[in-house]
């Protein structure tokens, strides 16, 4: 049995075979950046690229050796501010203060126990009117086997995301639910057949089905999905 550190790498390293699925999350989210970008949980760099042609990053995670990936990658790029080690859970560096008009954080809030205390320290970071963009795993029925493996303390409902921000500081510009399609392999692998990891195949499979998938959601708004995207202002 891995831990759950380890199967988030494992499957880090397998979502980068998942580009398109990445470039999707990516045109959801860019009508609300800003030019100063604070990425928090930035992983091994799947969207810190994409942010990087948006506007300055300041690129932060919990774990040294994804930073080391992130550092490798883009070390020589103009556009990156500073890579550092930042554990969520603690107050932000005092030079943080004020100093965002957005903040990303992708599949990281569902890994925290205590995650209104990090929507908390997320609040003085941002300046007057910043935003906060969050992606994260919903629907508390689909909770299963996959989740428990990665070490999510939780899936979001709307309600739950939109009154955790609100009551920290943050007032809801958009809320909305992403990829529909993605419920039936997450319920299928993680329920019906109680694996615990998403297969390199599975994932290139799904990748390749995107296209099709953003398609049907432009026609037929997702009233659920497999994720939400929610983007909080600044108070």
């Amino acid at each position: 049995m891995m831990d759950a550190e380890s199967v988030n790498t494992l499957t880090q390293h397998r979502l980068q075979e998942a580009m398109v699925y990445y470039r999707w999350i990516s045109r959801e989210i860019s009508p609300h950046l800003g030019r100063e970008i604070l990425e928090v949980g930035c992983g091994i760099g799947h969207l810190t690229g994409w942010l990087l042609s948006q506007g300055r990053v300041t690129a932060t995670d919990v774990n040294p050796t994804y930073l080391q990936t992130v550092e490798e990658k883009y070390r020589d790029h103009l556009q990156l501010k500073e890579i550092l080690i930042w554990d969520i859970g603690q107050n932000g560096p005092p030079n943080f203060a004020g100093s965002f008009d957005t903040i990303v954080c992708s599949n990281v809030l569902e890994h925290v126990e205590n995650d209104e205390a990090v929507l908390r320290n997320f609040h003085p970071l941002l300046s007057p009117g910043g935003r906060l963009i969050i992606f994260v795993p919903a629907l508390r029925i689909l909770y299963n086997g996959l989740d428990r493996e990665l070490g999510h303390f939780r899936r979001y409902q709307r309600e739950d995301l939109s009154r955790k921000m609100e009551g920290n500081g943050f007032r809801i510009r958009h809320l909305n639910y992403f990829n529909l399609f993605g419920i039936l392999g997450w319920f299928v692998n993680g329920t019906l057949l109680r694996k615990r990891l998403l297969s390199a195949s599975q994932i290139r499979f799904f990748d390749k089905m995107v296209p099709l998938f953003v398609g049907v959601e432009r026609i037929i708004p997702a009233r659920v999905g497999l994720s939400l995207i929610a983007v909080g202002e600044k108070n």
